[in-house]
């Protein structure tokens, strides 16, 4: 079982954590347990990280000191046996030395690498899983503090989001935890997220979601019965409840499902960590650890779920903070390359495509990608797709009158023919032959659901509740797999198209669906919700 950061923020939730261990451990099982770091640790890590960089070591020793007094709190209110309260104050002390001896080097250097940004951020999950185990051992509990990389596993070198290496992971995770769980009757506490380098040993960090693979690449090298995620929810939603008042729990969705999902927002997982349970047909159940007596949802594959959704629809999702860029014109039309070219320049830019949208007629691209990255996204396009300036509208106005004459001239060689065609294409949003639009105000909204899978007529139900309400859409989306259906509409419209469809399908925990809101109470949820 892993115990998210929510579950481990302070005293009295380390406190609930604990007795939930206490109570599975009584009942006879065997646990393996995996501890993200506690509460906001990460983020005040990243923050003294940032001001080391700037040479602010006093700032950064500061707010390292404030970490140092919050886990001693805990220790303090956590740790029953005097012994084992002085061995995790002694221990976290010396923790504590080395992040400041590491933020040194960085600000004497003002240079942070990968290499250095992991080492400093595995402290998080270290400090909490080392309190957790002597919390444990407090209670009677026969407990193993571990890292990953000492619990085995093992990955490449790509610093920040490391990748395990499979066969040498499993191997070395079953020869480190088995005869722990099997012969000792020990319960092995687990830091998550982080691991360590196959060659080198070094601390390395599995990147987002890393908490979550660490715990599904144990449970599947020792083959458990069951992954169990503690949060701070009941489990997956039906939709956002900050949205739709009357969201229902999930009780089951399918590893492809949660896999969506967590694409919108869902208190999921992310794809890669729920590939290694997947793999082994391990069920992953979400829980809440304030409220255990909620069964949660639980992640199973295809073959073990019952879709229980009669018109086929499980959820509604939805994804603000993106904006709609469009490229469209005769001059693309046939153009070898143009979708690679879009591709690569978005690949140097760092920016992912959230989805993408192509004519038949080949006029016209569309692409969703997140809204602060639309200004650099704009100024690469004119300059490297349709070959303007990005600064300069009187460069745009030159080529178009160049082309114009070189129109009229006629002949010229290959040198012409070149200058012409270039001109044409990089003639930008105010020609007839290219052009690049751009939305900053619009959102995606979704159905997801394994029971649309070759059931007929939801596509036309999705649109018509929408259209209903008077909304446009802006952009369509479906994926071969045909659980999602996903649909662009203005920022504004998204809570109504949320609900609405919500309604449609029948997926309210009340008999009878929310009704639509008002235009202010629309606002308020959307002003929430960002």
């Amino acid at each position: 079982m892993k115990f998210g950061g929510s579950s481990l923020a302070g005293s009295k939730e380390i406190v609930q954590s604990a007795s939930i261990i206490k109570r599975y451990r009584d009942s006879g099982a065997s646990l393996i347990v995996v501890c993200s770091a506690m509460g906001d640790t990460t983020d005040f890590l990243l923050k003294a990280v940032e001001h080391a960089k700037k040479g602010e070591i006093e700032v950064a020793k500061k707010t390292v000191a404030e970490m140092h007094a919050d886990h001693n709190s805990v220790i303090e209110n956590t740790i029953s046996n005097p012994l084992f309260r002085e061995e995790s104050k002694r221990w976290v002390a010396e923790r504590f030395d080395e992040i400041d001896k590491a933020l040194l080097g960085i600000s004497l250097l003002r240079d942070l690498s990968p290499r250095s940004m992991d080492f400093v951020l595995s402290f998080g999950e270290r400090l909490s899983a080392f309190i957790v185990c002597n919390v444990l051992a407090s209670l009677g509990l026969k407990t193993k503090y571990m890292t990953g990389g000492e619990a085995g596993i093992l990955t490449d070198e790509t610093f920040g989001a490391a990748e395990p290496v499979p066969k040498q992971t499993f191997d070395a995770l079953r020869a480190n935890l088995l005869p722990l769980l099997e012969k000792e009757g020990v319960i092995p506490v687990i830091t998550g997220y982080i691991a360590e380098t196959l060659d080198k040993r070094e601390i390395i960090t599995l990147g987002r979601g890393g908490s979550d693979y660490s715990a599904t690449l144990i449970a599947a090298a020792v083959d458990a019965d069951e992954v169990v995620l503690w949060t701070d929810v009941d489990g997956i939603l039906s939709a956002d409840p900050r949205i739709v008042k009357d969201a229902k729990i999930l009780d089951q969705v399918t590893y492809l499902e949660a896999m969506e999902m967590s694409a919108f927002g869902a208190k999921a997982m992310q794809p890669r960590a729920l590939e290694p349970a997947a793999n082994k047909d391990i069920p992953v159940r979400i829980r809440n650890t304030f409220r255990p007596e909620v069964g949660g949802t639980v992640i199973v594959s295809s073959k073990k779920a019952s879709n229980g959704i009669k018109n086929g629809v499980k959820a509604v999702g939805s994804l603000g903070g993106v904006g709609l860029v469009s490229i469209s014109g005769t001059s693309i039309v046939g153009r070898p390359g143009t979708a690679v070219k879009i591709f690569e320049i978005l690949k140097e830019l760092e920016v992912g495509i959230l989805m993408m949208s192509q004519s038949v007629s080949e006029n016209n691209v569309s692409l969703v990608i997140k809204r602060e990255a639309i200004p650099k996204v704009i100024k690469a396009l004119k300059k490297d797709l349709l070959l303007e300036d990005p600064d300069s509208e009187e460069r745009t106005q030159q080529q178009q009158a160049v082309a114009a004459v070189l129109g009229e001239a006629g002949g010229g060689g290959e040198r012409r023919e070149l200058m012409k065609k270039r001109a044409l294409f990089s003639s930008g949003s105010s020609s007839r032959f290219s052009k690049l639009d751009y939305e900053d105000d619009v959102a995606i909204v979704a159905v997801l659901g394994k029971g649309m899978i070759g059931t007929p007529g939801i596509a036309g139900r999705v649109f018509s509740t929408v259209a209903k309400q008077g909304i446009n859409i802006r952009m369509i989306a479906q994926g071969s797999s045909e659980i999602n259906i996903s649909f662009v509409v203005k920022e504004k419209e998204r809570s109504r198209a949320v609900i609405a469809l919500h309604e449609e399908f029948v997926l309210g925990s009340k008999s009878e669906a929310a009704a639509i809101p008002d235009v202010a109470a629309q606002q308020v949820v959307q002003a929430t919700h960002q």
